[in-house]
């Protein structure tokens, strides 16, 4: 079914409404999302004299705060609204990341001090956003049917993928050009830094204004409804362990390998940011086709044609060295580009694409918890590695010789991608939802009137509201 932009984003009906407000929120936070984290984050704390273990350290933190998550259901059933609730938890997210977390390394010059309190500022921020996250969550999804969430998530990833891109690009090639002059340098990325702040409360106006109904569930949520009801949906559930997986083998490499990169391969910021760039129009050009792919397939194999090719560039990523970085990142990242675009959209509604109707908040924290486990265990295992063999293992291939934990730790996460197929291959009657339930047949002469899918889902779940209350 062909799905029109100006029919899935408008001012005129509720739902429009809030997806234009969510693609708003989207492409902002993808923006902020490269000045809270990656290369900038790893230059912003080296800059303050944290070293690539004390990085892993802080970069792990939030995974901890995330368990919090587990509170979501209990919490925020109390409120029939939640959207200013999820406003101040937004807030204080954002003011611990990027106001607190710049401030505090000027305030504190004791080298402990200053990481004990970097660290309780991520804690705490990272707290209140696992919460915002589960709520969100629940509200949002109300706006995004099944009928149309490809092109909602397509569209949402390219517009982040493309103004983020710009964005680091520009901002990349100016701190390259006061590389020469590091205190200079660090005082750009300072000063974005509270330019991502002043986003940040952008993204907190957009995510206020969408329509907001009653959140329907069967039962006050109880603290062990986050793990009981979720478990007796098995397909919910096998889907959880590729989400796992995926986070397992993102924790091993993602919050250390930018500061990897950017301090023994010697990558320049703005080369790191083109390669970011390049991704928008990958996606602008790629994403009819997935998008075929998708309706002809499904979400899981979509997922798995993808994971097939990004799986293996990984384990050659692991290769890269300062002599020949610039040729090796193109062969690898453009080829994971172009998949990335479609195993990119497909995991982007896996946390959905097996969740009922009801108990969203307890389906959307399990989902949160999951991402948890799995990038908990992948950071603890990427910064014990590093503690205990950055200085003790190398091995030579290619005429080169490779040291440190990073090469092991890509190849790791390259193998844990190329199984993830595996794993779909042979499970994908379990992974595939269940095909819709058949409306019940009109009484003959009876003219029927065909009902928008989004209308049917949001009157559907007031209904269930009101019977259950």
């Amino acid at each position: 079914m062909r799905v029109r932009f100006r029919d899935v984003y408008n001012l005129k009906d509720p739902n429009a409404r809030g997806r234009v407000c969510m693609l708003v929120s989207a492409s902002l936070q993808s923006v902020i999302a490269y000045f809270m984290g990656g290369i900038f984050y790893a230059g912003f704390l080296s800059g303050y004299g944290i070293d690539l273990v004390n990085f892993s350290i802080i970069a792990f933190v939030p995974s901890i705060a995330g368990s919090f998550a587990l509170l979501a259901p209990q919490f925020l059933t109390r409120f029939k609204k939640r959207r200013w609730t999820l406003a101040v938890f937004k807030f204080v997210y954002y003011f611990c990341f990027l106001v607190a977390v710049t401030v505090m390394p000027e305030l504190i010059t004791d080298p402990t001090g200053r990481l004990a309190a970097i660290l309780v500022l991520v804690f705490t921020g990272s707290a209140f956003n696992s919460i915002a996250i589960a709520g969100y969550s629940a509200w949002h999804i109300r706006f995004m049917p099944e009928s149309m969430r490809s092109f909602c998530l397509g569209i949402s990833q390219f517009l982040g993928a493309l103004i983020s891109g710009i964005t680091v690009f520009i901002s990349g090639w100016v701190s390259d050009s006061l590389a020469a002059m590091a205190e200079k340098q660090l005082e750009f990325i300072v000063t974005m830094r509270y330019v991502a702040f002043g986003l940040g409360l952008i993204d907190i106006l957009m995510n206020v204004l969408p329509r907001e109904v009653d959140y329907p569930f069967l039962h006050t949520p109880r603290f062990s409804d986050i793990f009981s009801i979720p478990v007796k949906n098995k397909k919910f559930m096998m889907t959880m362990v590729i989400v796992t997986l995926v986070t397992f083998e993102e924790g091993l490499t993602g919050s250390t390998l930018g500061y990897y990169l950017l301090n023994e391969i010697h990558v320049t910021y703005s080369f790191f940011n083109l390669i970011i760039l390049l991704y928008a129009p990958f996606f602008l050009l790629c994403l009819p086709l997935w998008r075929r792919i998708i309706e002809k397939t499904s979400w899981f194999v979509t997922f798995a044609i993808g994971m097939a090719v990004v799986g293996p560039l990984q384990i050659v990523y692991g290769f890269v060295q300062p002599e020949y970085y610039i040729p090796l990142l193109l062969a690898v990242r453009l080829p994971q580009h172009f998949m990335g675009v479609g195993h990119n959209v497909a995991f982007a509604n896996f946390p959905y694409v097996n969740m009922p109707d009801t108990n969203r908040t307890c389906y959307a924290s399990f989902y949160q918890i999951a991402s948890l486990v799995g990038t908990v265990f992948g950071m603890i295992t990427a910064t014990v590695f590093h503690a205990l063999v950055d200085d003790k293992i190398s091995f030579t291939a290619f005429g080169y010789t490779y040291r440190g934990g990073m090469p092991w730790l890509l190849f790791a996460a390259g193998t844990i991608m190329t199984s993830l197929c595996l794993y779909i291959v042979i499970f994908r009657k379990k992974l595939e939802p269940d095909p819709p339930a058949a409306a019940p047949a009109a009484a003959e002469g009876t003219d029927t009137a065909e009902v928008p899918a989004e209308e049917t889902t949001d009157e559907n779940l007031e209904q269930a509201a009101n019977a259950q209350n």
